[in-house]
Parts: C-alpha cells; sequence; structure tokens
C-alpha cells in the first residue's frame, strides 16, 4: 500500500515530454491517431479523462488494479484520480485516442455537459467496452471525422480551442448514446429510478432545448410532474431544471459567435429567437456582454 499512496498526479503535459510528442497546443487537451510505441513503465493517477479505440494489435493496462487486455474491437477508457499503468502494448497497435481535463470542457460549455450519472465516462461502468463489429465500425467513423477535422483545422490557437472544444464535445455525446445500450445492459437493473430519471432529463435537453425551453415539456416526455422533475434535478445536480436548460442555449449561443462565419441576426434565428433583438437582450443578461462584444472580447473574427 505504501507504494500506492506516493503516486502522483499525472498531467497531460506529463505524457506530451515523457512521450516526447510535438504539441504545444494545450496541456488540457491531447489527441492521438496511433498508440505511441513509448509509454510509461509506472503506475500513475491521470488528471484527465482518456477514451479510445483499438483497431488492431492490442494493449495490456491496469486501472485500479485491475487488468484489461483491450484489442481490436475494444473501447478503453479511463479517467481522473484511477490508478493507472500501461503494462505492455503490442508491436504495431493502432488506435485513435483523446484525454482532456474537465477544466478544458467546463471552460466553455459550463456545469450543463457535466458528466451523466450513468455515461460511459462514469467510474462505476468500468474501463473496457467490448463493441460489435457494426459498432467498433461507427465509433471508428466518429473518432476518425473527428481527429479529421482537427487535424485540417487552420484556425489560429484560440479559434482553434473552441472548435476543439466543440467537436470533441460533439464525439463525447455521440459515442454516449452509441455504447448506451452497453451502459443499460450493466447498470440498469442497479440503477436507482431518480438517477435514471435525471440522466434521461439531460438527454431530452440535449436533443431538444432549441425547440422546448419550458418544464413541462421534459416532465411530460418523462411521464412525472413538473414538481417532481424539480427536486429530481435539483437533487442530482444542484441546479433547475430551467437552469439547466438555460446552459445548454447559452453554450450554444457561445458557440455559434465563436464562428465569424454566422451573422448575430442568422444566429438568433438558428437558436429560434424572435428576432435580433431579443436575442441581444437575452445574451447580455446572462453574460453581461452583447453578441458584438462577446466576439470582440475574445478574438473570434478575423480583423
Amino acid at each position: 500500500m505504501e507504494a500506492k499512496d506516493k503516486i502522483k498526479e499525472y498531467t497531460i503535459r506529463n505524457i506530451i515530454n515523457y512521450r516526447k510528442l510535438d504539441w504545444s497546443i494545450s496541456d488540457d487537451f491531447l489527441y492521438l491517431t496511433d498508440v505511441p510505441e513509448i509509454f510509461e513503465p509506472f503506475e500513475m493517477k491521470p488528471h484527465y479523462f482518456a477514451y479510445g479505440i483499438i483497431n488492431s494489435g492490442s494493449i495490456m493496462i491496469e486501472v485500479d488494479y485491475q487488468n484489461f487486455l483491450v484489442d481490436k474491437r475494444s473501447l478503453l477508457i479511463y479517467r481522473p484520480e484511477q490508478n493507472v499503468k500501461v503494462i505492455t502494448i503490442e508491436a504495431g497497435t493502432k488506435g485513435m485516442f483523446v484525454l482532456f481535463t474537465k477544466k478544458f470542457m467546463d471552460y466553455l460549455f459550463e456545469s450543463f455537459f457535466s458528466i451523466a450519472p450513468n455515461s460511459f465516462l462514469k467510474n462505476k461502468f468500468g474501463s473496457q467496452v467490448v463493441l460489435t463489429e457494426e459498432d467498433h465500425s461507427k465509433m471508428n467513423t466518429l473518432f476518425t471525422r473527428t481527429l479529421d477535422f482537427l487535424i485540417v483545422s487552420e484556425a489560429d490557437n484560440e479559434r482553434w480551442i473552441y472548435s476543439a472544444k466543440s467537436i470533441l464535445l460533439a464525439l463525447i455525446n455521440e459515442s454516449d448514446f452509441l455504447v448506451n445500450r452497453y451502459i443499460e445492459n450493466r447498470n440498469s437493473i442497479h440503477q436507482p429510478r431518480e438517477e435514471q430519471i435525471g440522466y434521461d432529463f439531460k438527454k431530452l435537453v440535449s436533443k431538444h432545448y432549441l425547440t422546448f425551453r419550458n418544464i413541462e415539456f421534459y416532465a411530460q416526455e418523462l411521464n412525472i410532474t413538473t414538481n417532481y422533475l424539480h427536486k429530481i434535478v435539483k437533487s442530482q445536480f444542484h441546479q433547475t431544471p430551467s437552469e439547466i436548460i438555460n446552459m445548454a442555449l447559452l453554450s450554444e449561443c457561445k458557440v455559434r459567435l465563436s464562428d465569424p462565419r454566422d451573422s448575430i441576426s442568422q444566429i438568433a434565428d438558428h437558436l429560434e429567437f424572435t428576432n435580433i433583438q431579443s436575442f441581444s437582450r437575452y445574451f447580455k443578461k446572462q453574460t453581461g456582454e452583447t453578441p458584438i462584444s462577446f466576439r470582440t472580447h475574445h478574438n473570434l473574427i478575423n480583423p
């Protein structure tokens, strides 16, 4: 136990330095288009989330002192505060991974996208998922398109970071939907009903927040009363349902404003505000800035 107690927090910067990776964009986000041959031979406690797929070859990894042989068609996940040690990597192993800190996601998307109770990124889901051939193919497509976008993006550093946050969030959401059936198979029997309702509420919000911003819609979809929904959501997430819906909308506003190709009027239309004035009033009330000043302050438009 003495050796385990001495494990120090391991950061993405530690990985970059140890594996001699050419990466200077961010210390809170890193993507790997292949499995590096150099890896840490010691035990570490990550400061970040990591997940990805293996397309060929295999990795033997120890997570929380349990060994996993991660081979073709496997999804590997490990999280902050877990104890991780890579034991062996088979020569020629191919795969794709993303590594990111909670800070990286929270900075832009705030608490709405905090990890759901039975998401694949939660500890209780485990560290390895063996996907069907069809699901592995879909996951491979998701990773390939995500990383292709990040590779070819020519935005400057700050704009690139905003794009990376947006597309990483999309990858996480799509991955969660894809592996949801595996989560249900393992955990649904033991999942408290209220916890499941809270998770289902956030899934509904992620799909419908642009069109439905009233609590009644979500309560009706979940077949419960608005008071009961308020109680469950407040207990689990320390926010009201309205606050979560609003956070989703506000996050989308920021993402849209980070792209200078759309005018503010077009953004207002996309977000289903009645006009540009109502959009500007809403955004200023929430952030203290007008949409124009937000764009200017964050250098999200070209001179």
